[in-house]
């Protein structure tokens, strides 16, 4: 018996492999999920009762740690709190450590997750961690 290949059995079985593929979903020190995008960047899960310091947290978290970026990088909003495109859930920050186009970079006077464009260095958001786990990263 041969099997032929065609556009119908490749995309059987690419749906396969995608489905039998770990998922490459990370998690952070406050426990929340961090899905990767790109090589620069990511969307962070949101829970019940998640925090834009939770997003944060959470994004510097895995900046540092995975991403092996440097203290001064900046992390930057590039899509605000809204419905994740990584898996199925309501809330979700995606973060990059490239500026996004056209947006206001200047710093704003509260710490939110609704602004693209919005930042902290690595450092900072990684240091939102500590009064929740006692210990950044």
């Amino acid at each position: 018996m041969t099997l032929r290949q065609g556009p119908g059995l490749l995309a059987v079985v690419s749906a396969i492999m995608i489905a039998a593929t770990p998922s490459l979903a990370w998690r952070a020190t406050n426990s929340h999920t961090v899905n990767p995008l790109s090589p620069t960047a990511f969307e962070v899960i949101g829970r019940g009762g998640i925090s834009s310091v939770d997003y944060w947290c959470a994004a510097g978290d895995y900046a540092r740690r995975v991403l092996e970026a440097p203290l001064h990088q900046r992390i930057y909003i590039s899509r605000p709190r809204g419905h994740a495109e990584t898996e199925n859930a309501k809330s979700a920050v995606q973060f990059s450590l490239d500026p996004p186009a056209d947006a206001d970079l200047k710093p704003g006077l509260l710490l939110t997750v609704t602004r693209p464009g919005d930042n902290l260095s690595a450092w900072g958001a990684w240091n939102l961690c500590v009064p929740q786990t006692g210990q950044a990263g």
